[in-house]
Parts: structure tokens; sequence; C-alpha cells
């Protein structure tokens, strides 16, 4: 479809052709809309199981996987709220519609542990009166894409043997993205026109291979190291958002590959080693340096909580070594 002629311009810029793949996207599954059994959620839930179907890739590639190689992911919903622009009231209920709909299943850790989500494998199930323009076949699909959307697989035949197992769009080389202007390259005759969703899409294969018992077991180890730090801090004393603000920064801290202080860069298992000595003391101590802070302007304030956490744990030890008191207690060097 050719573009109409512009007599006038808007008193902002227009994305170009080019422009749409500088922007981080987001894919939001299309049987939410397509499968009855969804279809009628509400928006909020929709974006929402978006925003933990994104989670969900990075926690796989984190290895956040039980022992049955189930991927769980970790999103409070206060941290989801705050991503979204909205109140963590409509958060909750987005979540209540997703359990409700069997779309995730919640595992409730205690002693102040987020809870860790599992998200639902959906076998979808299209309702053939639903169509929307960059689904339509091939003989429609010129007349009818619109800019930015993906160009995506036509839909095979309707029938029982021609269901997808889940609907992914083609790459073709451009992170999915194709605007008015951008037409794919028709290929030469070489068989359907579609590709049967059915088989598993091999391109995405290898960012999930089998899950070692061993990688199992040391994730198991790790979980109960870094319950052990977080029990010897004694969080239930604190007021709970700051428990889950220093929570929140110990656990980054413990999965942490490196960590910078100055121009020191500690590698893991020195930082792991560091928070053993944690405790609920040296937490005060850092709350008082947080709460002092009136002039600077933390834009980064979880970087900033770990790094007045960890000079916290170094000062804990070197303050004993000046400290008057103690000094006048110790006997004089000999020969002085």
């Amino acid at each position: 479809m050719r573009a109409a002629q512009m007599k006038e311009r808007p008193d902002f810029p227009l994305m170009r052709q080019t422009d749409v793949q500088q922007i981080y996207h987001m894919q939001m599954p299309r049987w939410l809309f397509s499968d009855r059994r969804y279809s009628d959620m509400s928006l909020e839930a929709k974006v929402a199981y978006t925003f933990l179907l994104n989670r969900f890739q990075l926690s796989r590639r984190n290895g956040w996987v039980n022992e049955w190689g189930e991927v769980f992911v970790i999103f409070p919903r206060k941290e989801l709220a705050a991503e979204l622009r909205v109140c963590e009231q409509r958060v909750t209920a987005a979540f209540r519609t997703l359990v409700e709909r069997k779309l995730i299943w919640e595992k409730r850790c205690g002693r102040g542990d987020a809870n860790q989500i599992y998200l639902a494998s959906v076998s979808p199930v299209d309702d053939p009166d639903y169509a929307s323009a960059p689904f339509l076949p091939e003989d429609n699909s010129r007349s009818s894409r619109t800019a930015g959307s993906e160009v995506l697989a036509p839909l095979p035949p309707t029938g029982p043997s021609q269901e997808p197992r889940q609907p992914r769009p083609q790459d073709h080389g451009s992170s999915g993205f194709r605007t008015a202007e951008s037409e794919v390259p028709e290929p030469q005759d070489s068989g359907p026109s579609y590709t049967d969703l059915r088989e598993p899409d091999r391109s995405h294969m290898e960012v999930s291979p089998p899950f070692p018992r061993a990688c199992a077991v040391r994730l198991a180890d790790e979980e109960a190291e870094l319950t052990g730090i977080l029990e010897a801090c004694e969080l239930e004393c604190f007021e709970p958002e700051v428990a889950r603000v220093f929570e929140n920064a110990i656990e980054r801290l413990f999965y942490s590959e490196s960590f910078r202080i100055g121009k020191a860069v500690l590698p893991q298992r020195r930082v792991r080693s560091r928070l053993h000595l944690l405790d609920g003391m040296i937490l005060r101590t850092a709350e008082g340096k947080l709460h002092a802070n009136l002039e600077r302007d933390v834009k980064n304030s979880t970087a900033y909580t770990m790094a007045v956490l960890f000079n916290c744990i170094a000062e804990s030890e070197s303050d004993l070594l000046v400290d008057p008191y103690l000094n006048s207690l110790r006997a004089p060097p000999e020969g002085r």
C-alpha cells in the first residue's frame, strides 16, 4: 500500500523505517486475544502476563529452575506496579485473574521471601472467528499490514490437525519489526506459504538445554546459603519496607558475578564471603546512613544501598581498631 501524500506535517517527529528497530519491546502472545479462555481478561491482566513472560526468559538464562526443570519467576507485585505505573491493588487484581485462569501458579516461600511464580504451559485454541490484520492469509496481508506490525506466518487451514502449539513470529533477520514500506522478499515456489507451527522453533532450542542434576544441586546449595545470610540479618526486626529493600540489595550482591568498590572489582566468591559477616547491627548502621542522606540525589537507590551495605561490612571490622575506648583498654606495646 502506498503512503498518501502529506501536505501538512505534525509538530513532532515521526518514526522512520529504521527507528523502530531501536526500541526495546516485549512480545504479547496473540492467544491472549484469540483464545476464548483468556480473551475476556482485562488488558491489565494481559499486560501483567506479558511482563511475567518477559521475566521468564531472564529467569531461564539465570538458571532459576526447580528439580523438575520448571522455571520460576520472581516479580513482586509492588515492583510490577512500579513498572506499569499503576497502584499495587490493580496488579493484585491482575494476578488474581491470572491465577483463576490457571495461567500462573505461585509458591509461597515464607520468612519474608518473595513468592516464586510459575507460568503455565499453554496450548492455545484459536477462535476461528478471530482475525487480526497481521495474521490474515497472504492474499490479504499486503493490503492490510499496518506500520510497526510484525510479519508472522499466515495461519494454516483450520481444523484439529492444524492447530499451532504456540504461535511465534517468523524471524527474518530484523528483530521481527516491519513497517508499511518494508516488504519481506517473496520466496520462490518452495512449498506451502505457511510454517507448520506444531514443530518446535529450532532457532530457540539452544537457550533451553537439558538441566543437569548437578546444576539443580548447586542452585539448591546457593539458595540455602542465601537463606542463611538473610536469617542472620534478622530482617523481621525492621520495618517491612526497609526489610524488603535490604533483602533485595543482599540478593543482588549474592548473585552478582562481581562487585565494584572504587577502583577494585571483587569476584563473586569474595562478595559472598563478606555477606556472611552481615548481622542485624550492621544493617542498623546501614539504615542510619541511608536515612542520613539529605543532600545527594540518588538516581539508582538499589545500587546505592548495595554500596552502603558493603562498606558497612568493612567498617564494622575497621571501627574496632580505631575505637578509642577499646584502644584505652589495650596494654601499650612493649618497648614504648
